[in-house]
């Protein structure tokens, strides 16, 4: 070998040395980067599990607290269904009453609730019941009007500009204002 064919084959064997020496670097850091990438995926993947856990979590908090408060809703709409019920039967009562009965509260009405002077409207179905005789047992001076009231029991008392209705509607009305709450404590304790 001559000089020129050794100076080529030490070129051609340092480049071959030094790309092998390029390569193994590369591969080297390659395997870093990959080493690197995979480990800010798995941190990335426990990031975001840790995202959709609480998420989740919170997602069940607020499911199970909406299922509560409708639950509750529906409870509570259950019971007032069922305190209307109450009145709506006591209402039935009423107007069931036996003619005597009716007669007593219907009385009873006038007594506390009439001022002399004042026109009494009554239903059609008291006009055999409530006669101006009857009214005049009162010695308040009143008047049965002639006109009906379209209600399903009591009385409406008219004096000069003013009215106090005293239809079994309105009385319900105000006893349950009155009473609402200790009957709903009888009925569900609470």
């Amino acid at each position: 070998m001559n000089g020129k064919e050794n100076i080529i084959a030490k070129i051609l064997s340092d480049s071959d040395e030094k790309c092998k020496a390029i390569l193994a670097d590369a591969q080297k850091e390659a395997q870093e980067i990959a080493q690197n990438a995979q480990e800010f995926v798995a941190e990335q993947q426990q990031r975001l599990q840790e995202r959709l856990d609480g998420v989740f979590e919170e997602r069940s908090r607020n499911y199970l607290a909406t299922a509560k408060l409708d639950a509750g809703k529906y409870k509570l709409a259950q019971k007032q269904q069922l305190l209307a019920d109450c009145y709506n039967k006591a209402m039935d009562a009423l107007v069931a009453l036996p003619n005597d009965k009716k007669l007593a509260f219907i009385g009873k009405l006038l007594q506390n609730f009439a001022e002399d002077g004042e026109t009494v409207q009554i239903i059609k179905a008291d006009s055999s019941l409530v006669t101006q005789a009857f009214l005049d047992g009162f010695g308040k001076n009143l008047k049965l009007s002639h006109t009906h009231i379209d209600a399903r029991g009591g009385i409406v008392l008219q004096g000069v500009g003013y009215q106090k209705d005293l239809t079994l509607a309105t009385v319900a009305s105000y006893v349950r204002e009155q009473t609402e709450g200790e009957v709903a404590k009888i009925l569900f304790g609470d």
